[in-house]
């Protein structure tokens, strides 16, 4: 093969060095005037949304993958007679062995089960106050720690180095208590005493994390500054908080620059309406009772109260869609309180049975309930999941990454309360990941 065959085609190749067949000078057939395209090759039309094609990451040493199918989620045992009194999980990767970490909020403190160490059967303490929340960010676990509860930030990969080196000699160990906040393992964050709930949500519209903490005399907001590892303290609005709060979510809009927080939930005079009583961070308002009289007729002599739903959970799925999920229905409605109406979505889903917990997917919800789960697809109702095992009792602990369960034997005598109980994990749904 010749140079020239090796030559890759261009456009000074189909021009045959500016003449035609004909042999004459191709130039001279066009104006002056006009752009050489040999020269000047046409730029190409940029894209309106480019792609961010994300490395992906290194898998994590733990339980063996399942397969992602349709119907094929399970319940797998990761622990055998627990015997802590657990609140609450997170889940955690280390960033150098890139073990998987299941980290239990309990009432004897906080405890580590390492996934890919199961055959040592062993739960390390990490911490030894009673937890009651948790959430993991960057190697940084924040916790709702304490009888009387603080806002608490522990230092993980240093947690899980000093265990590692529990049985060494301690030769010239300086005393926690004595060592300087900065180089502290464990941190209580400052003003956020009787702290009674605790929230966190990403800002998709500017990619800022938030968190919020509800006090008995009102709420604070952080957010979550790289620089320094740690959340920041924004604002603190003080206000009446429903007791018992038993709805404590945040809710983003793209008009504001901090989030609003739902308290409650009530059914509205009309039907397939629904009142969010919402307090805005920004402004510090509380739009609890601005509309009380705006539902009725005007002919009323008597209005009715309003009672709090028994609400399970209140989840923002999209800009103007948050699900609330109740007794044993599943709503998907506007900020304003309207049943949602869309062509790909529908706006409700009602479960045989009543829901005890609750966890979103993108494509589909996993109920909890006794016995078991049941997977309904938003887009058509469709029945995505079903595990139930009538001889055992479920319990939905966290659903950070990993969906952590504990289980008892429902036969009496069979498991008692000295043994503790079974922890298990749900693995297979396609979206669960």
């Amino acid at each position: 093969m010749n140079i020239a065959g090796q030559r890759q085609r261009s456009l000074s190749d189909s021009g045959r060095n500016g003449r035609n067949l004909n042999g004459t000078d191709e130039s001279s057939n066009h104006d002056s005037s006009a752009p050489d395209l040999v020269a000047c090759p046409p730029v190409p039309p940029m894209r309106k949304h480019r792609r961010r094609h994300t490395p992906p990451r290194p898998p994590s040493n733990g339980l063996p993958p399942t397969p992602k199918v349709h119907m094929g989620a399970c319940f797998s045992k990761v622990f055998n007679g627990c015997p802590l009194r657990i609140h609450c999980t997170a889940s955690w990767i280390h960033p150098d062995t890139r073990d998987q970490h299941i980290l239990l909020g309990a009432e004897e403190g906080i405890y580590n089960l390492n996934l890919n160490e199961l055959h040592e059967t062993c739960i390390d303490q990490l911490y030894n106050r009673r937890t009651v929340w948790m959430y993991v960010i960057k190697d940084v676990l924040m916790t709702l720690t304490g009888k009387t509860p603080h806002l608490y930030r522990h230092d993980l990969l240093a947690l899980q180095n000093k265990q590692s080196h529990r049985f060494s000699l301690h030769m010239n160990r300086i005393p926690e208590r004595f060592v300087p906040r900065k180089f502290a393992l464990t941190t209580r964050v400052p003003d956020t005493r009787g702290t009674i709930r605790c929230c966190v949500s990403r800002n998709p519209y500017n990619g800022y994390k938030y968190l919020c903490g509800a006090t008995p005399t009102g709420i604070y907001l952080m957010q979550w500054y790289d620089p320094l590892n740690k959340f920041m303290l924004l604002k603190h609005v003080e206000c009446s908080l429903p007791n018992p709060l038993n709805v404590f979510e945040m809710i983003i809009t793209p008009e504001l620059e901090y989030p609003v927080v739902c308290v409650s939930v009530k059914q509205a005079y009309q039907p397939n309406r629904y009142k969010l009583d919402l307090i805005n961070m920004n402004s510090g308002s509380s739009w609890f009772h601005s509309d009380e009289l705006q539902d009725m007729d005007g002919t009323a002599t008597v209005i009715p109260k309003r009672e709090n739903l028994n609400v399970v959970d209140v989840t923002q799925l999209e800009k103007d869609a948050i699900l609330i999920c109740y007794d044993n229905l599943v709503k998907i409605v506007t900020p304003q309180g309207r049943v949602r109406n869309a062509k790909k979505q529908i706006s409700e889903l009602k479960f045989d049975f009543r829901i005890e917990s609750i966890v979103c997917l993108p494509d589909s919800v996993l109920a909890f309930h006794k016995h078991g789960v049941l997977g309904r697809s938003f887009k058509n109702g469709d029945i995505t999941q079903d595990v139930i095992d009538q001889s055992r009792t479920y319990k939905l602990l966290g659903s950070d990454k990993v969906l952590v369960l504990e289980s008892n034997l429902v036969h009496s005598g069979t498991l008692t309360a000295e043994e503790g109980h079974d922890l298990y994990i749900l693995a297979g749904h396609e979206a669960s990941y």
